[in-house]
């Protein structure tokens, strides 16, 4: 080809591919993995929290219980009608009692003392039902026992029935219900409520 001769013009380029959407897949890709090993690792750590939180209540020796908490109408020592589910929302520590009941005369100190240490605690209920055939029973025996001013929440079960729904048989019996109204766990029989270690067991339970 000659001097003169004009030169061809060169071939256009092509215009470079768009990355954007392998990017974007990418990007997703890598947020549904992290989402998974986020989800996998919250799976796998929940027993364990759940285990950390139950250690305290181990000296104690619970039953493992579930399910709903048997709903139940009892009264106030005024007369006035409470239901179990008026606290839900909140942790509550239930015991049934009667003031025939020798267990239930040497634990209830106790309870007083756990209601004590609780004062603070706004969220976390002590309540003890009593199964007396009469209300008449409890007023005096709290006297007796120099706990007229107990911050326990002292009811009286009309029926005489309710710690029967909880399958209890003889009393005392203590259960933990959950803030969804769920309980936790059963204690049959006389507890030590009133030491530190009982307060312990509560607050690691209310909390989880």
């Amino acid at each position: 080809m000659s001097a003169a001769d004009p030169t061809p013009p060169a071939p256009a380029a092509a215009p470079p591919k768009s990355t954007r959407p392998l990017g974007l897949l990418a990007l997703l890709a890598f947020t549904l993995l992290g989402g998974l090993l986020v989800f996998g690792f919250a799976s796998a750590l929940g027993p364990a929290v759940t285990a950390q939180n139950e250690a305290p209540c181990r000296p104690l020796e619970p039953s493992p219980r579930s399910g709903a908490a048997p709903d139940f109408e009892a009264q106030d020592l005024q007369g006035n009608t409470v239901r179990l589910s008026d606290f839900k929302g909140k942790f509550v520590v239930l015991n049934f009692w009667a003031t025939w009941c020798e267990p239930c005369i040497g634990e209830w100190p106790q309870f007083d003392r756990l209601a004590d240490r609780l004062v603070d605690r706004d969220d976390v209920v002590v309540l003890a039902v009593s199964i007396d055939k009469s209300p008449a029973e409890i007023a005096p025996f709290l006297e007796r026992m120099s706990l007229a001013s107990t911050r326990v929440k002292v009811l009286w079960d009309p029926t005489q029935k309710a710690h029967n729904a909880y399958g209890s048989e003889k009393i005392p019996d203590t259960y933990f219900v959950d803030r969804r109204g769920d309980v936790a766990a059963a204690y049959v029989n006389v507890r030590e409520w009133g030491r530190p270690g009982a307060h312990r067991c509560v607050v690691s339970m209310a909390d989880s």
